[in-house]
């Protein structure tokens, strides 16, 4: 299973998204995950910019996005928990600051899968997870 950042689901939902996102997205389609840290990451900002007329339309793909993946829809357990521990310390050690919801995703994916999906391959570098930029497909 490839776990998908944020980045590359917020890609899907603008105007004109980038188009080797969306070939890489078809590529792999059967094999990615939709971690719930990326869907509270792109439900904020929506709620956020609420009553703007894009809330509408950015509220609209993610529901499509969580229907598309219903199945595959992972979140934090207790075993990603102590995942993100050991995650968050050991970029803390390296003086490699990791945001709290990349900590999440980085858990979820390496509980469930191992592989991640992201444009910020430089953050990830230390959560031990085999890293994909579809933005170089």
């Amino acid at each position: 299973m490839i776990f998908v950042d944020t980045n590359v689901i917020s890609e899907t939902l603008k105007k004109t998204p980038d188009e080797a996102v969306i070939a890489w997205l078809i590529r792999y389609d059967t094999e990615l995950a939709l971690p719930t840290v990326t869907i509270a990451e792109i439900a904020f900002p929506i709620q956020k910019i609420r009553p703007d007329q894009r809330a509408e339309r950015l509220k609209q793909g993610l529901s499509d996005w969580r229907r598309r993946f219903a199945d595959r829809i992972f979140g934090l357990t207790e075993e990603v928990a102590l995942v993100y521990g050991e995650i968050m310390g050991a970029a803390a050690r390296q003086g490699r600051g990791m945001s709290a919801p990349h900590g999440m995703i980085a858990a979820i994916a390496r509980v469930n899968g191992g592989r991640l999906a992201t444009r910020n391959l430089t953050e990830f570098e230390t959560a031990g997870l085999v890293l994909t930029s579809p933005w170089e497909f």
